[in-house]
């Protein structure tokens, strides 16, 4: 599913330029430059010769088929060298170029031009207003990123493109690795559901990532999700959850952005792992990318210094993770093996002189200990340390067992060629303990997922006619919620059973509506301005009286 742009054997640049420094130069550059292995096809009517590759007036010139086109030229001109590509037979464009819907006004009416002509001619489209695709597998850089992700098991994709440059930057300094990488700019064509679709069971996945700002189709993404979780973890960072960020959304790629409540409700229905920051999405994923899945919440701790080690279960429990209870004959075997002071009880505090033996022998004890699911290996840099040792000796050990282990080594300068070492062996490492903690609550709420038996949701039968009208009314008033009485109406047009009720706008009005209902009766406020009545003690349970009225 959508092999033109994840192995595409032909690639066209239109828009290809000679000079180094433009889009259209910079694009070609890096399709050539990383190894791709298929046909590439510079596409200029004023060029004979790109980098040494033949140009092409049109694609309507070349030869031979052409699998996938990058499309690099102003706006006003996509439209027409599309139709072209739909003649030609191009199976899937990458429109790199901006100035559609995100900028309003005629825009929008280009925009939708283009996805006029796909569906014309049964094009697959990626963009307008994005970065364009990388993909590590068949060493495609089709996009005008600086620089090429090394080879992991991280998918993924991001409305921003900006975001994905510079996640692409920080990955190649962490030496971070994706599968696939595609900025999706305005979705007018493909979206969020067909990444999904297109990256299930993905041999060279092991996680989905997702920068959305929105989504296009809630109940597909939904029901879509809910699929592909069961055998890939997902997981997004949604953004424009405060009403300025909304409105920095619909400016930035044209989307509605949605209320962030029904966000975080639709993804725990789907077993989406939400993150709250880039660095959670990025934490999370690569702990999902290069460790086994933690099959339970218990968590030990190996460190070589107290406080860490007392972040680290501060951090534990807060984040809902349990410091696991060592067994009896961890301890009974900690005990002669570990200098008299060091605790034997989890957090493990094996000393500030710790070397690597006394390491991978706590490490070690830990992993094979039945009350363990995870370990935390924390290190601080001290006079003593021999960092580089340790993470070696760590990740030896940690390829015994089937548990996730995740690193703590604490600092920059000295541990960092310790790091380094961590990561050859699969390991994340983070910088403090709470991000580790973090990410092992990610990894649990995931298998709680997997654990969860699936659901089949109930069909109802809609008065779409009664939802439509409130909610037009609703976008008509500029409104971003519904009142009290709008809500209740809109479930009762999906049938759903709930409490009698009436709205009253006068005190001896409510005692008599009270009556009729009977007592105890619950009363609140209704107001377009008051979203949180309970914040403001506008709702009152249990009224038991007309005085009470």
């Amino acid at each position: 599913m959508l092999e033109m742009f994840f192995d595409p054997r032909s690639v066209a640049v239109i828009g290809a330029a000679r000079e180094p420094g433009k889009l259209g130069y910079g694009v070609l550059s890096n399709i050539q430059q990383y190894g791709y292995r298929g046909s590439i096809y510079p596409i200029n009517p004023k060029a004979q010769e790109i980098l040494g590759l033949r140009c092409y007036p049109s694609v309507l010139a070349v030869p031979d088929s052409i699998d996938l086109a990058v499309i690099v030229i102003p706006n006003r001109l996509v439209a027409s060298v599309l139709d072209e590509c739909g003649r030609k037979g191009v199976k899937g464009v990458i429109v790199i170029s901006a100035g559609f819907r995100e900028a309003g006004g005629d825009g929008i009416k280009m925009e939708k031009e283009l996805t006029s002509i796909a569906q014309k001619y049964g094009m697959r489209m990626v963009g307008p207003n994005c970065l364009g695709i990388i993909d590590t597998v068949c060493d495609l850089n089709a996009s005008f990123a600086a620089g090429m992700p090394d080879k992991g098991g991280i998918a993924f994709m991001s409305q921003s493109g900006a975001l994905c440059s510079s996640i692409l930057d920080w990955a190649r300094a962490e030496g971070v690795g994706f599968s696939r990488f595609v900025s999706l700019g305005n979705k007018a064509d493909i979206n969020e559901v067909d990444m999904l679709l297109a990256w299930d069971k993905d041999p060279h996945s092991k996680v989905i990532a997702a920068y959305l700002e929105g989504v296009v189709d809630g109940p597909r993404f939904m029901a879509t999700a809910r699929q592909v979780t069961r055998s890939t973890p997902v997981i997004a960072i949604k953004s424009g959850g405060t009403t300025a960020g909304s409105r920095a959304v619909s400016s930035h790629t044209g989307t509605l952005a949605g209320t962030d409540a029904a966000y975080d409700a639709a993804f725990g229905q789907c077993g989406i792992v939400r993150a709250g920051s880039v660095e959670d999405l990025l934490d999370y994923s690569v702990a999902f990318a290069r460790q086994p899945l933690l099959k339970g919440n218990r968590i030990a701790v190996v460190t070589n210094a107290g406080g860490p080690g007392i972040m680290a279960t501060d951090a534990c429990e807060r984040s809902g993770m349990k410091l696991a209870t060592l067994s009896r004959e961890t301890i009974e075997f900690l005990r002669p093996n570990l200098p008299p002071s060091a605790n034997i009880y989890n957090p493990i505090d094996v000393l500030g002189d710790a070397l690597a033996d006394r390491y991978a022998l706590a490490v070690e004890a830990a992993l094979g200990d039945p009350n363990v699911d995870g370990v935390l290996v924390i290190l601080t840099p001290q006079v003593m340390t021999r960092a580089e040792e340790t993470a070696a000796a760590v990740g030896q050990v940690s390829r015994k067992f089937e548990k996730p282990v995740l690193g703590g080594f604490m600092g920059e300068v000295t541990v960092r060629p310790a790091i380094g070492i961590l990561r050859k062996y699969g390991i994340p490492n983070y910088l403090y303990p709470e991000r580790a903690m973090a990410a092992f609550q990610a990894m649990y709420s995931y298998r709680q997922w997997l654990e969860r038996p699936p659901q089949e949701y109930p069909r109802y039968n809609v008065d779409q006619a009664v939802v439509r009208r409130i909610f037009a009314r609703t976008r008509g008033e500029n409104r971003l919620s519904l009142g009290e009485v709008e809500a209740r109406e809109v479930f009762g047009a999906y049938g759903l059973a709930i409490p009698r009720s009436r709205l009253t706008k006068a005190p001896e009005e409510a005692v008599q509506v009270a009556e009729e209902l009977g007592y105890p009766v619950v009363m609140k406020i209704t107001s377009p301005d008051i979203l949180h009545k309970s914040d403001i003690g506008a709702v009152k349970v249990g009224v038991a009286d007309a005085s009470g009225v």
